[in-house]
C-alpha cells in the first residue's frame, strides 16, 4: 500500500490550525485508499472464486465407511434429475423453449413422458413448477407455449423480480439464493413443494452485488455464481433447469459449444441440446424438423440417441383486447433415434452420410454387368441414366460420383467405368 501521510509534508509554516487541516486532509486520503485497495482486494478474490475472508480455514474429513448410497431421482429418467443441475443448450430458435414448455406441462399435469405409453399407471402426481424468464413476454411467448402443451397454469408460479426497500430490482443468482431457498422452504412445509426450477436465459441473471458483471469465460467466477444452486438442487430435490446458447462455431463438440465457461457442463449433471436435425443430403430442410439430444455421457441413465421431434403451429385463444387469434408453438414427438449422438452429430452443418452412397456404388456395378462388351461408357449417358432413374439426384451426382467411378477422355469424349477393387486396394 502506498504510504500518502507525506504528501502534505509539515515544515513548521502555517498556523497550527491550518498545519491541523492539513494533517486532518491527509488521514482521509490515507483511509480512502485503505477502502480502495480493500475493495480491488475483494473484489480479485471474488474473480477467482475465493469468498473474500481472512479467516483460518480448516479441513472437514468424515469416513466413508458409513455413507449410505442413494439412488438418483428423475423428473424424467435419463433426461432430468432431480437435485441436480441440468443445462439446456441450442441455437436460437432451435426450440428450446418449445422443449420447456412440454416438460413443464408434463410435470404439472403428471401426464407420461415422451416414448411411454399412455395408460393410466403411466400416469404420474402433478406437481409444481417455478418459472424464472427474461427472454419472452409470458402474455404473449411463455403462457400460450404452455396452454399449446396443455400445462396446468395453475401449478406454474413466476418470479417476477425481488423486491427491495419498496422497489422492485431485477432478480439476482448471487443475491436471492436465500430468498429462492425461503420460498422452497415455504412451499416445503405446506405440503405443496416444486420439482422444477426454470432459469431462462441463465446468463440474465448472473451479475449481482458482489460480481457486478460476470465474465462467461471465467470458470472462477461461475463456479461461485453456480455452485451454490447446486446445493439448493440437493437440499429442496429439485431439478433446476437452466437455459443458455450455443456458441456459433459449429465445428467444435457439443460439450465445447455450450456459450461461457466450461463450469457451465462442469457444474450440470445432465447437459440437453436442442438443435435442428441432420439432413439428408439434396433433400430440402425441414425447419420444424428437431431433435433433443442427451450430451453429456456420465449418466449412469443415460438414454443413447436423441429425440426427434417437429414444432407445430396452432391456436391456442383469442385476445381479449382486439379479438385477433393467439397462436403457439408445441413439439409432436416421432422416435428416439440411437444413431444421434453427440459424436456424431456436431451441429447444424454437418449430419449423416448421403443416403445416396451406398445405393449409387451398387447400382454402377450392376449397370455395367449389363453392357460386358463396353467396359467404358460415356459419363454423359452413365448419368442420364442415374438421375433419371432416381438412384441419384443430378446435384449429387455433380459432386460426388467422381469418388466411384475411373474416367478417361477418348477422342473429346469423357468415358467411365466402376472403380475396380482388388485385394488390399482399390
Amino acid at each position: 500500500m502506498v504510504d500518502l501521510r507525506g504528501a502534505f509534508p509539515d515544515f513548521g509554516f502555517g498556523t497550527p490550525e491550518e498545519r491541523a487541516a492539513k494533517a486532518e486532509y491527509t488521514a482521509k486520503l490515507v483511509a480512502d485508499h485503505a477502502r480502495i485497495e480493500e475493495a480491488k482486494t475483494k473484489r480479485e478474490r471474488l474473480r477467482r472464486g475465493l469468498d473474500g475472508s481472512d479467516a483460518p480455514r480448516e479441513l472437514v474429513f468424515r469416513s466413508l465407511g458409513g455413507v449410505q448410497m442413494h439412488a438418483i431421482e428423475w423428473l424424467w429418467l435419463g433426461w432430468l434429475p432431480k437435485g441436480y443441475i441440468t443445462i439446456f443448450a441450442g441455437e436460437t430458435g432451435a426450440g428450446k423453449s418449445t422443449i420447456l414448455s412440454d416438460v413443464t406441462s408434463r410435470i404439472t399435469t403428471g401426464k407420461p413422458w415422451p416414448g411411454e405409453y399412455d395408460c393410466p399407471n403411466a400416469w404420474r402426481k402433478p406437481e409444481r413448477v417455478l418459472w424464472l424468464g427474461s427472454e419472452d413476454s409470458i402474455e404473449e411467448m411463455t403462457v400460450p407455449r404452455l396452454v399449446a402443451c396443455g400445462a396446468n397454469l395453475a401449478n406454474v408460479v413466476e418470479i417476477q423480480g425481488v423486491m427491495q426497500e419498496g422497489k422492485r430490482n431485477t432478480f439476482s443468482m448471487q443475491d436471492d439464493l436465500e430468498a429462492v431457498s425461503k420460498g422452497l422452504a415455504e412451499a416445503r412445509d405446506m405440503g405443496d413443494p416444486f420439482a422444477m426450477l426454470v432459469i431462462d436465459p441463465v446468463t440474465s441473471y448472473l451479475p449481482g452485488q458482489k460480481l457486478r458483471k460476470v465474465d462467461l469465460n471465467d470458470a472462477g467466477q461461475l463456479r461461485t455464481v453456480l455452485e451454490p444452486w447446486l446445493n439448493v438442487a440437493q437440499a429442496f430435490n429439485i431439478a433446476i433447469v437452466c437455459v443458455t446458447h450455443f456458441a456459433k462455431d459449429t465445428n467444435r463438440s457439443m460439450l465445447h459449444r455450450v456459450l461461457g465457461s466450461s463450469a457451465f457442463v462442469q457444474t450440470c449433471r445432465s447437459l440437453c441440446a436442442v438443435m435442428d436435425q441432420p439432413r439428408i443430403e439434396d433433400e430440402e430442410p425441414d425447419p420444424h424438423a428437431k431433435m433433443f439430444m442427451q450430451v453429456k455421457m456420465n449418466l449412469p441413465e443415460y438414454p443413447g440417441g436423441a429425440w426427434k421431434f417437429r414444432t407445430e403451429r396452432v391456436e391456442v385463444g383469442v385476445d381479449h383486447r382486439n379479438g385477433k387469434p393467439i397462436y403457439a408453438t408445441r413439439p409432436a414427438w416421432d422416435e428416439l433415434d440411437p444413431a444421434l449422438t453427440p459424436n456424431s452429430t456436431v451441429g447444424k452443418s454437418r449430419g449423416p452420410k448421403s443416403q445416396y452412397e451406398a445405393p449409387f456404388a451398387m447400382w454402377m456395378q450392376a449397370f455395367f454387368v449389363l453392357y460386358p462388351n463396353h467396359e467404358w461408357l460415356p459419363v454423359s449417358t452413365v448419368k442420364q441414366v442415374a438421375v433419371g432413374e432416381k438412384v441419384v439426384s443430378a446435384s449429387w451426382w455433380d459432386k460426388h460420383s467422381a469418388d466411384h467411378m475411373e474416367k478417361q477422355n477418348v477422342n473429346g469424349e469423357w468415358m467411365c467405368r466402376p472403380k475396380r477393387v482388388t485385394l488390399g486396394k482399390e
